[in-house]
């Protein structure tokens, strides 16, 4: 058995305790004189640290025994949680997400953290003795009769072993091979029950069975598996030293049910790679497809084939469910690192903020997720940098010193929304509009006619800053244009909203999946495009009353409401006009993004149909409008339009126009 193979899940595991400790630490830092925070930290270090020594990740079980004996120290009331000492903690904590991410990479390279471990030993205190081998619970006073047991076994030298890993051990499998490790240290060990082999399996439930041959007396034997954490229990020759709620009885068996419990709770939850996911996923838009290809032959069959294919169709969306829930994951998944992140900015810009999080149950495909970290990273930076105020100016302002910065995730409908919000000073129009002239992104004959609303987005313009410095924070112009740019290569839309002197939110517009979406199918010509029906708020044909011209541009009128119309032709430059039918109605699709409505002319509406979205690189020229591509139940291609970019492409001619 090789500890590599657990790189990954200690990797993994490792990323939680640091998230927790950060936000335990910006907890402490709030209320210093916590003892059950503090007890939080220490117990997540520890944890961490007894991971890393199983795995002999060197670096890591250094670092993390120098900040439990810091920690264990504060505990007891020997020091204290001063803010040196907090960001001493936190600087620890950065460099141990480190040192994890090197020692599972196995690239050689070891992170330096001598400075930081004299600096954590000088914090602790030079009388400071904390044992990195030594079992953190009580093992209450040896019994009587153990030197009796020091020299009893089946034959000289040999002692019956069993050892039970504590239900709450993240890696059971990787702490029952190290006590077996440190077993064939002390001697011989032979009977081993159950197999090494079956230390890797997930139903493995932390019991182990062996015969040792040693010189070390029994109570030795004990101390030296305890010592390794984790550990619930051990035997030898039935006298038992408890750390735990878990009990064996002599046959194996939890004597209270605890142990079978938690072993029937990890047979009930495994980890699966998200690359099998993702070949699943792409095996069940396979199937979709194959399944829309069969609903379009069945009408000239038998109805017994019919039946048949629509029990499968079932099947499939049945299939394509639980996949989809399989690959679902809360959005605190990526929240959770935040606050850190909003607590260093703040500080490195002298600024005070009340961070808020809401909607952290809200689910994403794990795809999406992993995609929506950097953006969030640049909208809560900018947030921070050009929004919110220094504690004067706000004071001066009749605002708290401390500002509010909120992030919140919600659903609607089929898709996700994620705001950053903050009561800032708002986008600053006038610079906004004096920088965009200076750099010749807007003339100066075309600044008066703009909105406020095409103001605002200028901000999302490749290079565009109105910083007047550039700092660690931001200003480099790269931020809300790789944001723009970003969220609608997922197939989703940023909106920016802004009131001078109260605040900005920048609203992310996310679909659920990057996968398999539904979406409505138009023709153009011999061509089929598909729009994602996230966007799409209706269907119509147009009458030819409700076609006119405002400025020189195209209008619809739906029931008294005006809307700026389209055609589909001249956006992807066919130079043909939009087909009108016999009876002089005109097919359109009203798409919606935020709080704006546009029409768009097509020549036929198809119909509603499941497609699985296949991502492909634009090649140079090709026209920013489309998102992806797809395969059609007949085989043939056709290119997914992205709506943001439509949308955007109206205001750019609207302004234009003007």
């Amino acid at each position: 058995m090789e500890l590599s193979q657990y790189g990954e899940l200690f990797l993994s595991e490792s990323r939680e305790h640091v998230s927790s400790i950060n936000h335990l630490l910006l907890s402490l830092e709030a209320d210093p004189g916590s003892k059950q925070v503090v007890e939080g930290v220490f117990r997540a270090v520890h944890t961490i640290k007894g991971m890393s020594a199983t795995m002999g990740y060197k670096s890591v079980a250094d670092l993390s025994h120098e900040m439990e004996s810091l920690l264990d120290r504060i505990r007891h009331g020997q020091a204290h949680a001063t803010p040196d000492t907090i960001d001493l903690l936190f600087a620890a904590c950065d460099a141990l997400e480190r040192a994890i991410e090197l020692a599972v990479e196995e690239t050689g390279e070891e992170p330096a953290i001598e400075s930081l471990l004299a600096r954590l030993r000088a914090a602790a205190g030079d009388d400071a003795s904390f044992d990195i081998f030594a079992p953190q619970v009580d093992l209450g006073p040896a019994p009587e009769n153990a030197a009796d047991d020091d020299d009893a076994g089946d034959e000289a030298g040999a002692l019956r072993v069993r050892v039970q890993v504590a239900k709450e051990a993240l890696l059971p499998g990787v702490r029952a091979f190290m006590a077996l490790k440190r077993a064939r240290e002390l001697g011989e060990v032979s009977g081993l029950e159950p197999g090494e082999a079956a230390l890797n399996e997930p139903d493995f439930d932390g019991a182990l069975r062996f015969v040792l041959r040693t010189g070390e007396a029994a109570e030795a034997v004990r101390q030296a598996l305890l010592s390794l954490g984790e550990i619930g229990l051990v035997e030898v020759f039935g006298y038992a030293v408890e750390t735990g709620p878990v009990a064996v009885s002599g046959d194996g068996a939890a004597e209270d049910g605890t142990a079978a419990a938690g072993a029937a709770g990890r047979a009930r939850h495994i980890r699966v790679d998200l690359r099998r996911l993702d070949a699943l996923m792409n095996q069940v838009g396979e199937l979709v497809i194959v399944r829309d290809r069969m609903r379009q032959l069945a009408p000239g069959t038998t109805p017994e084939m019919a039946e048949s294919v629509d029990q499968a169709g079932r099947l499939i969306a049945e299939l394509q469910d639980e996949i989809m829930r399989a690959r679902m994951a809360p959005v605190w998944q990526v929240f959770d690192r935040f606050p850190r992140l909003v607590r260093d900015a703040a500080r490195t810009l002298g600024k005070q903020v009340d961070f808020v999080i809401e909607g952290k149950e809200i689910e994403l495909d794990r795809s999406m997720l992993d995609e929506i970290g950097d953006p969030l990273v640049h909208l809560l930076r900018n947030s921070l940098d050009h929004g919110i105020e220094p504690p004067a100016e706000r004071r001066a302002k009749g605002k708290p010193e401390a500002g509010t910065l909120r992030l919140i995730a919600a659903r609607e409908r089929s898709r996700v929304i994620i705001r950053v919000e903050d009561d800032g000073r708002g986008i600053q129009r006038e610079r906004v509009l004096a920088k965009a002239i200076a750099s010749g992104v807007v003339r100066a004959d075309e600044a008066a006619a703009l909105s406020h609303e095409e103001i605002d987005r200028l901000i999302t313009r490749p290079g565009f800053s109105t910083a007047e410095t550039v700092t660690d924070v931001s200003g480099r112009g790269v931020g809300l244009d790789v944001v723009a740019t970003r969220v609608r290569a997922l197939g989703g839309m940023l909106d920016i909203h802004s009131e001078p002197g109260r605040g900005a939110t920048m609203t992310l517009q996310l679909p659920l999946t990057l996968a398999i979406v539904r979406a409505l199918l138009v023709r153009l010509g011999d061509q089929t495009y598909a729009l994602p029906l996230t966007h799409v708020g209706e269907t119509t044909h147009l009458e030819p009353g409700d076609v006119q011209q405002v400025k020189g541009r195209a209008v619809a009128v739906l029931r008294d409401e005006v809307i700026p119309l389209l055609s589909l032709h001249a956006l992807l430059r066919t130079g043909r006009e939009a087909a009108t039918r016999a009876d002089g109605r005109r097919p359109a699709v009203v798409l919606e993004v935020g709080d704006l409505r546009v029409g768009v002319e097509v020549d036929r509406l198809l119909g509603q149909q499941e497609i699985v979205v296949k991502q492909f690189d634009q090649t140079t020229g090709t026209l920013r409008i489309f998102s992806g591509a797809t395969i059609l139940s007949d085989g043939r291609p056709a290119l997914i339009l992205d709506a943001g970019s439509l949308i955007a492409g109206e205001r750019t001619a609207e302004a234009a126009a003007r």
